[in-house]
This record gives C-alpha cells, sequence and structure tokens, in this order.
C-alpha cells in the first residue's frame, strides 16, 4: 500500500493553512482525513497524481471549503469552556465560598442604601474592576503569544476560545452601569440596591474564574484536551 511521504503530509499542512485554517488541532484533524481519503484512493490506483487528488477531496468540502468544519468544532469548544465556567461557579454555592458571596451582597447592598457615600465607594471599586479586567486581557494576550512562539507558530483551538471569551465576558464589566440607569427609574430603591449587589457580585466571580482560576488551569486543561502538547508552566 503507498503511503503519503512527510513532505506531503507537510503540504496537506500547508493547504489548510491557506484555507484559513489556523488552528493547529483542527488542522491536524483535517490532514489526517485527506490524508486517509488519497492514500485510500492510492489502494485503487497508485499512479494517481497527489496534487489532483488533494483538489478533489478538497471540492467535497463544499464551497465554503473548510470554514463549516472550524466553525463547529469551535462551537463544541466553546461548550467546553462554558461547561469549565459553570463547573467553577457552581463550587462558589458551596462553602465556605459561599459564605464570601453572601457577604459581598449584603456588603454592596450595606453601602448601595447609603446613597451618595454608598455609590461612590461602589462606583469606586467597580472602576477598579474595569481596570483589572483590562490589565488581565493584555496580560493573557502576552502570554498566549509567548506560548505559540515558543511552539513555533502552533496554534490551538481551546486556547483561542479561552482568549476570545475573556474579551466576551471582559464586556460584561459595563453591564452593572447598565443596568443601574434602568433598575433604579423601575425599582423602588431598596430593592434595587439588593439587585444590583447580586448583578455585581455575579460580575466579580464570573471575571474571577475567567481572569484567575481558568488562566491558572489553563496548562492542565490543555494537556488533557491535547496530550501531545508539552507546556511549560505559565
Amino acid at each position: 500500500m503507498k503511503n503519503l511521504s512527510a513532505e506531503q503530509i507537510e503540504r496537506l499542512y500547508v493547504f489548510t493553512r491557506q484555507h484559513y485554517v489556523e488552528y493547529y488541532d483542527v488542522q491536524t484533524e483535517l490532514v489526517d482525513h485527506l490524508a486517509s481519503a488519497i492514500e485510500k484512493h492510492w489502494q485503487e490506483d497508485p499512479h494517481q497524481n497527489f496534487e489532483t487528488l488533494l483538489q478533489r477531496e478538497f471540492k467535497k468540502f463544499g464551497i465554503f471549503g473548510f470554514s463549516d468544519v472550524v466553525e463547529e468544532r469551535q462551537q463544541a469548544m466553546q461548550k467546553r469552556y462554558f461547561q469549565l465556567v459553570k463547573k467553577e461557579a457552581l463550587q462558589f454555592l458551596k462553602l465556605p465560598k459561599v459564605i464570601i458571596v453572601a457577604f459581598s451582597i449584603w456588603l454592596f447592598s450595606f453601602l448601595l442604601l447609603q446613597k451618595e457615600i454608598g455609590f461612590v465607594i461602589v462606583a469606586s471599586i467597580l472602576v477598579l474592576e474595569i481596570i483589572y479586567v483590562f490589565y488581565r486581557l493584555i496580560q493573557l494576550q502576552k502570554i498566549s503569544k509567548q506560548r505559540r512562539k515558543q511552539r513555533e507558530g502552533k496554534y490551538y483551538l481551546l486556547e483561542h476560545v479561552f482568549l476570545n471569551m475573556g474579551r466576551g465576558v471582559g464586556g460584561f464589566v459595563i453591564s452593572p452601569w447598565q443596568w443601574y440607569w434602568v433598575a433604579e427609574k423601575t425599582l423602588p430603591y431598596q430593592y434595587f440596591a439588593v439587585v444590583f449587589a447580586l448583578l455585581i457580585t455575579f460580575s466579580f466571580i464570573l471575571h474571577y474564574i475567567v481572569f484567575r482560576i481558568l488562566p491558572a488551569k489553563k496548562e492542565e486543561i490543555l494537556h488533557r484536551v491535547y496530550p501531545e502538547m508539552k507546556l511549560e508552566k505559565v
């Protein structure tokens, strides 16, 4: 049976990159698929041209090429990421973390009920949170680039999801402010203070999970998903 050479395997990797597949794990999956298909054709006729067979197999992916495969894998990884966030969030409903959560809600409610001075304190805390979120986003972006360089440009889909979801969750930092202008005019102030305190506490928990807990476990998670990776500790 005729098998692909190392040069032809590398050609398949180059081909996937040329067709906008950025993530090494998705590239590898597609390379395996294309290589198997080409070798199957060679079982019938080993004299068939490699490039001709490659183009024939590529056409089977349709007019959008590999984009549907990439999108499908992204959705799967995003689902996996949200499961990780959910798992960590549920830990805050257990002792002793639930005590900290309850205290935070009470504290923010108490401060907001003090009206002007309390609002200034809470607003200052939220501003500090915004600064922290942007700082961590920049820091995690730099770490991601360093890792990619260490792995000779190999970039894994789950890494992208970690960073991309971080940006999305980072945008949630302004949600308490958006909620404030709506709820403050529609709810009695004592109820508004509790709801706003809940929202602030949820925002803090979410950012703590996304920007502290999961990045600290990122090496372990990536290594579990991609056993072939050999990461150095960040």
